[in-house]
């Protein structure tokens, strides 16, 4: 069974031609990583219980296409629910997928209390230095001397530097392994695979939590042609984000905990609470085709 949905929905009910396009702009890097991502999920034989988190952004669309578990967060805060979802049921590979304006921003405090909180989760973070699906605004991520629908002129050191989020994570205590990757020629697509099936790996084996930085195309909001944004990405953002794995670190697989408990008396007990019926004023009923209280 294929990774990917046979028929993508979002266009027209996935009607002819449209059932098997994305709704990605052309250029765009995120059809290349998700690639990737389908590839190591079936690689490595974890489809029937991975669980994809994905946030507002470019990236919000994702369960139109992978065929694995799906939970929507909101804006920057798939960390979080990611934490939830790892702890609910540890037997799950959980993968949150943002951008930089979800994650570099908005959700700059989730990602590093879960980077440094070290559960085994992996992170791929789709950097393209613009807000893409929201109309181009500037990022943290933004390179100085780039124009913004809110950097017209450029910008600026007032505006602040480009945050070096791979960096950034990578100087937590909680992390075992940060790399940044590209996509604008075959070989750094190579490289981007890879890392991305090792960020999985590591989960599959307990080890620990992993991030992956992708430097992604956004031709649209560039004002460029696919291929000029490519050379863009290696001329303009790699001297400002150096590829390369920035930690990697050898540990011992996570210990087991115990599953959680979901019985309500047990939760009432643990807690020194007890349940209580309601009196018959409050109890629900039901009334013809509605719901209402007494």
């Amino acid at each position: 069974m294929s990774v990917f949905y046979q028929r993508f929905t979002r266009h027209a009910e996935g009607a002819g031609l449209k059932g098997q396009s994305t709704h990605y702009c052309p250029g765009c890097g995120h059809g290349l990583v998700h690639k990737f991502l389908a590839d190591a999920i079936d690689d490595l034989g974890i489809q029937d219980r991975t669980v994809a988190i994905s946030p507002v952004g470019c990236a919000v669309f994702l369960y139109y296409y992978l065929d694995v578990g799906h939970v929507q967060a909101a804006h920057g805060r798939a960390p979080a629910v990611a934490i939830a979802q790892k702890l609910a049921h540890p037997e799950s590979i959980v993968v949150t997928y943002q951008g930089d304006g979800d994650l570099a921003a908005i959700g700059l405090a989730e990602i590093i209390q879960a980077a440094q909180l070290g559960l085994p989760i992996s992170v791929i973070f789709v950097n393209n230095a613009v807000y893409g699906m929201t109309g181009g605004q500037m990022a943290p991520t933004t390179l100085i001397g780039q124009r913004t629908a809110t950097s017209t002129l450029g910008r600026s050191a007032l505006m602040g530097q480009p945050l070096r989020v791979a960096e950034l994570i990578a100087g937590l205590d909680g992390p075992v392994h940060v790399e940044r990757v590209a996509l604008y020629d075959s070989k750094q697509q190579v490289k981007a695979h890879s890392a991305i099936r090792k960020a999985l790996q590591l989960q599959v084996e307990n080890r620990g939590f992993s991030f992956v930085e992708v430097l992604s195309e956004c031709p649209l909001h560039l004002g460029l042609t696919p291929q000029e944004a490519e050379h863009w990405v290696r001329d303009r953002m790699v001297p400002v984000f150096p590829l390369g794995v920035k930690k990697d670190v050898s540990t011992a697989p996570w210990p087991s905990w115990h599953p959680p408990q979901f019985d309500p008396e047990t939760v009432y007990r643990l807690v020194g609470a007890m349940s209580i019926p309601l009196p018959a004023s409050l109890q629900r009923t039901r009334h013809g085709r509605g719901t209402m209280w007494e």
